[in-house]
């Protein structure tokens, strides 16, 4: 996570980290698909995850929505392993349709393009809420504008060609051809390797330094017809996705709204039953919620110790007793040992790695 800066990092970063990176918001899908990707260019499982502080097994047999901050770990140490900073993109034309869920046999069942792009803005949050979708027309031409919503940093290029390579490969699937007179803008500055970009992205002109990151295409081509078309098909996986989403709507982001609610009590961790009566709900209602959202309570908590533990040691210089005390501990040693069956080093060891 870098060396420790001496003036500490500042509040707006620790709040950036503890809300937007920490909440769960990408599915473990798509952590799967950059695993397999390793895999094919001969990393061993327990490789990949070296140094990323995730659990190979746990990674492929859980449902559980990965938070931003691991899902960055993983990617990094991707990137890391194959030398290959556009991973992003071989990742994104590697996936396949059904890893999308219903979103994407909705997306694949679509009448034409415009529909399935439509799908794609609606209900892209059911899969991944570190990115919004939206599409804007005018001109006779069609934008799939891609919006970073939680300060995606180091981890920009791989976010960026992910989303495009998938999208880009969908498109190519539901229209059985090639997208015509395509751009796609990134809003990072063009990198060296550019040239590898070109024979992933089949022609498309590319743009750097934009204000935001898009797909435009041709409205005529949107409104090609998809020789996947299916409207029974449709019609079932549409009433999958509104499904998913109304109750996600009902139950609102409760993982956020204990996150957030963590946040305003700097330093303290409440317990289950507290945190359930602040939220105005019943301790089985909140273990139902967040069940729902892939996650437990405990886990949560765990979670924000963990990434906040590594955190303050890297990038502050509050002494260890201060940031055990900072976490909820109020015996130093119990927190050293927590770190050690975490991440089988000692705080003075995390600190000085």
């Amino acid at each position: 996570m870098g060396g420790r800066n001496k003036a500490g990092r500042g509040a707006a970063s620790e709040t950036l980290l503890d809300a937007a990176h920490l909440r769960p918001s990408i599915h473990p899908t798509y952590a799967r698909l950059l695993a397999a990707e390793l895999k094919r260019r001969g990393f061993g499982a327990s490789e990949i995850v070296e140094g990323t502080r995730l659990d190979g097994a746990q990674l492929l047999e859980e449902e559980r929505f990965l938070s931003f901050e691991q899902f960055r770990r993983l990617a990094l140490r991707g990137m890391e392993l194959s030398g290959e900073p556009w991973l992003g993109l071989d990742v994104g034309r590697s996936t396949q349709i059904s890893s999308h869920g219903p979103l994407g046999y909705a997306m694949v069942a679509s009448a034409d393009l415009g529909q399935a792009l439509g799908v794609a803005e609606r209900y892209s949050s059911l899969r991944l809420q570190v990115a919004e979708f939206s599409v804007e027309r005018g001109d006779g031409r069609v934008q799939l504008r891609i919006e970073d919503v939680v300060g995606w940093g180091e981890l920009g290029e791989y976010i960026s060609l992910h989303i495009v390579g998938a999208i880009l490969l969908l498109l190519e699937t539901v229209s059985g051809m090639p997208l015509p007179d395509t751009r796609v803008a990134f809003t990072y500055a063009v990198p060296d390797w550019v040239s590898e970009y070109a024979p992933r992205l089949r022609g498309a002109t590319l743009e750097f330094d934009a204000p935001v990151g898009l797909i435009d295409m041709p409205e005529s081509f949107v409104a090609t017809p998809c020789i996947t078309a299916d409207a029974s098909a449709f019609r079932q996986a549409l009433r999958l996705c509104e499904r998913a989403a109304a109750q996600h709507q009902s139950d609102g982001d409760v993982a956020q709204r204990v996150l957030d609610r963590r946040r305003d009590r700097e330093g303290e961790y409440p317990g289950l039953s507290e945190m359930a009566k602040a939220l105005h709900m019943s301790e089985r209602t909140l273990n139902r919620k967040l069940k729902a959202q892939g996650t437990s309570y405990q886990m949560l908590l765990d979670d924000v110790r963990q990434e906040l533990a590594v955190w303050y040691l890297r990038q502050s210089e509050m002494s260890v007793e201060a940031i055990a005390e900072r976490l909820g501990y109020r015996d130093t040693s119990n927190f050293s040992r927590t770190c050690k069956r975490w991440f089988g080093v000692t705080p003075r060891e995390i600190r000085g790695g």
